[in-house]
C-alpha cells in the first residue's frame, strides 16, 4: 500500500537516538512501496527557541545513515497559511480572537460528550481511544490556534500540515498521544479523514528517563557505525515475528521486508543499553561475523 509519512524534528537541538529511531521506522514504511512519501518537516513555529543554524545538521545526520526523504519544508514557510484558515475557522464561528490570539469556540466546534465521534480515534497499537479525562478536557477545550505574536501553535500546525500533504500514517512516540486528542479534533473540523495513527513507546536512559536533544548527556551518535545504530534503534519499539539469533542482525534491506510483515511495533518503552549497542557496533566492524 501506499503511504505518505513524516517525521518533525524542531531545530532546537541535535539529532537524538529517539528521533532517529522514529525517522528510521517512518523510513521503512515509506520504502515498503516505491510511490509512497517520506516528508522531512522542519518544525521551526517557536519563534523563540528555534535555530536556523540547527537545520542543516538534521538533514546531514539523516543522509549519514542513509535515510533518504522525498519532501521537505518548513513550518515557518507556511505562517500565511495557518493564519488564512484559522480565520475561515472564525468566520464558521469554530474559532474566536481573543486578546490578539485565536481560540477555539468551545460551545460550536465540539461537545466533548463521553460518545463525542469527533474525539474518537485508533492507535494501530493499543487500539480504540475514547477516554477523555477532565485534565485532557480542560486543554481540549481551551486550545489556541494561533497565539499574538501571529505564529501557530503546535497541534494546530500539525494538524493543517498533515492535511495539506495528505499524510497517511503518523508513527511517533508516545508521549504524543494527548497531542493526537487534539489534533483529531481539526481533521473533524475540517472534514479531513483520519490517518493512521501509531504510538511506539519512549527511549529512555537506564533511569527510566525519556532521552532528550536537551540532555546534557545526550549520546554522541558519531561514535557508531551508521548501520550498526540502526540495527540498534530498529529494536527499541519494533520487534521481529520470529525473535531469535537468525534475526539479530537485520540490515536495512532485510528491515525493509520484515518490518511491516515480518514484524510489529510496540508501545512499551525501552531502555538504552549501551553494552547491547556496543555488541551491534563491533558486529558490523567484523563485517556482521
Amino acid at each position: 500500500m501506499k503511504h505518505i509519512v513524516r517525521i518533525a524534528p524542531s531545530p532546537t537541538g541535535q539529532l537524538h537516538i529517539g528521533t532517529l529511531r522514529t525517522a528510521y521506522f517512518n523510513w521503512l514504511i515509506a520504502n515498503q512501496n516505491p510511490d509512497s512519501t517520506f516528508i522531512v518537516r522542519i518544525d521551526d513555529t517557536d519563534l523563540s527557541r528555534s535555530q536556523d543554524d540547527l537545520i542543516q545538521p538534521i538533514f546531514d545526520s539523516l543522509t549519514s545513515y542513509g535515510l533518504k526523504w522525498d519532501l521537505t519544508f518548513r513550518q515557518s514557510s507556511r505562517f500565511s497559511r495557518y493564519q488564512d484558515l484559522a480565520q475561515d475557522l472564525i468566520n464558521s464561528g469554530k474559532a474566536i480572537r481573543s486578546d490578539g490570539a485565536v481560540m477555539l469556540n468551545n460551545v460550536h466546534a465540539y461537545s466533548l460528550d463521553a460518545d463525542d465521534a469527533d474525539l474518537k480515534w485508533t492507535d494501530t497499537i493499543t487500539g480504540p481511544k475514547t477516554k477523555i479525562s477532565p485534565d485532557l478536557g480542560f486543554l481540549i477545550r481551551n486550545q489556541v490556534i494561533i497565539k499574538s505574536d501571529g505564529s501557530p501553535t503546535y497541534n494546530f500546525a500539525s494538524a493543517v500540515d498533515d492535511m495539506d500533504y495528505g499524510v497517511t500514517w503518523i508513527v511517533r512516540g508516545t508521549d504524543h498521544i494527548v497531542n493526537t486528542y487534539k489534533q483529531v479534533i481539526f481533521f473533524n473540523l475540517f472534514g479531513k479523514p483520519l490517518p493512521l495513527f501509531t504510538h511506539v513507546g519512549l527511549v529512555c536512559h537506564p533511569s527510566g528517563k525519556k532521552v532528550s536533544k536537551r540532555d546534557s548527556d545526550s549520546m554522541d551518535l558519531s561514535q557508531y557505525i551508521p548501520d550498526a545504530l540502526l540495527n540498534y534503534v530498529l529494536r527499541l519499539g519494533w520487534s521481529p515475528s520470529q525473535d531469535d539469533k537468525t534475526n539479530n542482525i537485520i540490515p536495512m534491506d532485510k528491515a525493509i521486508n520484515l518490518f511491516l510483515s515480518g514484524g510489529k511495533m510496540r508501545a512499551p518503552n525501552s531502555k538504552l543499553d549501551l553494552t547491547k549497542l556496543q555488541w551491534y557496533n563491533k558486529k558490523y566492524t567484523n563485517g556482521n561475523n
